[in-house]
């Protein structure tokens, strides 16, 4: 109970007590909880849209679903997204790299990717509609906490000092993977049914090649890029869904 307590209070600002006595073992215990911290983000969001779809249209059901989303996160993840950004995109040496993502000061490679990524998942919520809907505000959230455990149980911290990731990788375990996997995997596939396979198929793809470009660039992951990949790989969940829906 306290791993997934501690998955919950680090993946979002939800007004949980946190437990007194945490071990690094603890918090790397915690990540096979994440994609059920992304089913629970989902339920707020289809909260939120069923709210917003009774007072105004669909344009600011969508806004409220993706802004209500980065404040239950504290903003954690879009964060990390823009720091990854600053950082990949400077064009800069792997140490001047981590260096720039480690700056507080955002730049403007930072704000244009997080606005490309905000603009897009409104623009791919707006296509998907009907019966489809709930399970989408459901699945999305889901799927992308379970592409940070493949991030953090398959790949070296980049940093050799201390960083909000670190405590996660130094004691995870690969085993922890397959346990979000079969959670991840029994929670979304009663809301899509069979199409809930292409989604995966294409997510895991796209995870292992961010991944594995990410860590050959900067010689392992960071914090910042596991939200990254979350906010990455959220989008092009909603994208897939849509196509799919749309077909």
């Amino acid at each position: 109970m306290k791993k997934f307590i501690l998955s919950i209070t680090f993946l979002t600002r939800l007004p949980i007590p946190t437990p007194k006595i945490i071990t690094p073992q603890d918090i790397a215990g915690s990540t096979p909880f994440f994609p059920i911290v992304g089913l629970i983000l989902g339920g707020i969001l289809v909260g939120i849209d069923y709210f917003c779809s009774h007072f105004w249209n669909q344009l600011v059901s969508n806004t409220a679903v993706v802004i209500g989303l980065i404040a239950l996160t504290g903003g954690l993840h879009i964060d990390g997204l823009m720091d990854t950004c600053d950082g990949i995109f400077s064009n800069k040496d792997r140490d001047r790299t981590l260096e720039i993502m480690r700056d507080s000061r955002l730049g403007a490679m930072g704000v244009l990717g997080g606005i490309c990524v905000i603009l897009m998942k409104i623009a791919f919520l707006y296509g998907i509609k009907g019966e489809v809907r709930i399970p989408t505000l459901l699945i999305f959230p889901t799927i992308g906490r379970w592409t940070m455990v493949y991030a953090i149980s398959f790949f070296p911290y980049a940093r050799t000092t201390s960083g909000l990731g670190k405590p996660y990788v130094q004691h995870s375990k690969r085993y922890h993977f397959l346990i979000a996997s079969i959670l991840g995997l029994i929670v979304t596939i009663p809301l899509l049914l069979w199409k809930t396979i292409p989604i995966y198929i294409v997510i895991g793809f796209s995870t292992w090649f961010m991944t594995y470009r990410l860590s050959k660039r900067l010689g392992g992951l960071t914090g910042d890029t596991y939200g990254a990949i979350c906010e990455t790989m959220e989008t092009l969940t909603l994208a897939v869904i849509s196509n799919i829906t749309l077909t």
